[in-house]
């Protein structure tokens, strides 16, 4: 090994080259060689170079602490003594990466719903979420190419004379995010799917465009995109013509979708609170006159309890500290002190349990009951008690819109709509139709 004195007795001798060599190996100092008189002025200046391109190389391989900076440093200084080094921590950063991958990977997969899709893109990056798409068996454009719902709304009946006579009129119940619309949108799109739906004769089209926005979430049968949850729904009724493809006759039919702000006016009602949000009580307050409205029409009527089994099993409340079982409770008094509304022509009520995939055992149906019972006991006796003092017919079912992915696509499952439609058919029954009904519909 050269020695400091080699280097300073030979350095007008010496390349550039070598003079570095020994001063970054610290043999002898760049100082202590102009000392001697003979380092002259262009080896110097060639040695200062070099020194400069090192110490530029060094910081550049000290300040490469992640991958892409890393391979830029391979590609900057693909000589560099550090070469080898780097390429070992490229490889095992690598590994990391992956592992680290495969970590969110599994992670998102069990916890599918905790994820909107844009979200999962940017975390996996497009071969992933590919990958995991393939995996559940999700059309990888369906989301990709995510696009958040909008629905459109109509006008509502504001006469007794708006309401078209003869048909059923079948109420939809249920707080802020129970599910009743997104049960909505899946019952419906089975109708259109498995059975035969059409317009009413009937001059005002109410609800027409609020019905197809429902049927056109899931736009190919088996996948949709969901609405947003959101507490700012709006009532709409929705008349139409329902029946068995095989049957002659159809069923006249309207669906009126509550507002779940409808329930924060119970609570207000029987705990004398304000809770409602200004922009809201003029909403709710129209609500509630066309429900009266309804409520009062000489139309036979059926009644369906939306409960959400996630809200109540996850303990979820809302930003007034109440729960879903405060606001069906004070419903429920509102019932049965002001308005019973099962005594005029009431044909059936039921409470559905939604969201029942996510009930764990195999008799779902007797868990749900169970599941009311211990935490709806209030609420269920005193609707058991109207429906036997009015001898209305009372059940409990489940339902579920499919496999929710991502917060907002939805693999449909039709088997829990047409358990639905097939109650209301067997107690709607069918009219007859006169030659009139036939040309006007065919």
């Amino acid at each position: 090994m050269k020695s400091k004195e080699f280097y300073i007795n030979n350095v007008k001798d010496l390349k550039a080259e070598d003079i570095v060599e020994g001063i970054r190996n610290g043999i002898v100092t760049f100082e202590e060689l102009q000392d001697t008189g003979d380092f002259g002025i262009q080896i110097r200046k060639a040695v200062k170079n070099k020194l400069d391109e090192f110490k530029a190389e060094e910081k550049a391989y000290n300040a490469a602490t992640t991958l892409p900076l890393l391979r830029d440093f391979l590609n900057t200084y693909p000589n560099s003594c550090y070469c080898e080094i780097v390429k070992e921590k490229i490889n095992q950063k690598n590994t990391e990466e992956t592992a680290k991958q495969k970590r969110k990977f599994d992670e998102i997969k069990n916890n599918i719903n905790d994820y909107k899709p844009d979200e999962i893109r940017d975390i996996l990056g497009n071969d992933l979420l590919q990958e995991l798409c393939e995996q559940l068996d999700i059309d990888y454009n369906v989301v990709v190419n995510y696009d958040e719902p909008e629905l459109r709304f109509n006008d509502t009946p504001k006469n007794p004379e708006d309401i078209p006579p003869g048909h059923t009129d079948v109420f939809f119940w249920g707080i802020p995010s129970s599910g009743k619309t997104c049960a909505l949108s899946v019952i419906l799109r089975t109708m259109k799917d498995k059975y035969t739906i059409t317009n009413p004769s009937i001059e005002t089209k109410f609800g027409a465009t609020y019905r197809d926005s429902l049927v056109n979430l899931f736009n190919n049968k088996k996948t949709g995109y969901l609405p947003a949850a959101t507490q700012k729904d709006r009532t709409q009724y929705m008349p139409f013509l329902l029946k068995r493809r095989e049957e002659s006759n159809y069923r006249h039919v309207s669906f009126f979708e509550l507002s779940g702000e409808v329930f924060k006016y119970f609570y207000e009602l029987e705990h004398r609170s304000e809770i409602l949000e200004d922009g809201d009580r003029g909403n709710v307050e129209n609500a509630f006159k066309t429900l009266n409205l309804l409520l009062n029409s000489n139309n036979q009527k059926i009644h369906f309890f939306f409960i959400d089994y996630k809200q109540e099993t996850k303990g979820i409340r809302d930003k007034h500290n109440l729960t879903q079982e405060n606001y069906l409770n004070a419903a429920a008094t509102y019932f049965r002190d002001k308005n019973d509304i099962f005594k005029k022509k009431t044909d059936a009520v039921f409470v559905i349990v939604t969201k029942a995939d996510e009930i764990k055992g195999e008799n779902k149906p007797e868990l749900a009951k169970r599941f009311l019972s211990d935490n709806f006991g209030s609420f269920m006796d005193v609707i058991k008690n109207r429906c036997k003092e009015d001898r209305v017919d009372f059940n409990v079912g489940i339902f579920s819109i499919g496999d929710v992915y991502f917060k907002g696509i939805c693999k449909i499952n039709y088997s829990y709509a047409e358990n639905i439609i097939e109650k209301l058919l067997e107690k709607i029954k069918p009219v007859r139709e006169t030659l009139l009904f036939k040309i006007l519909n065919s």
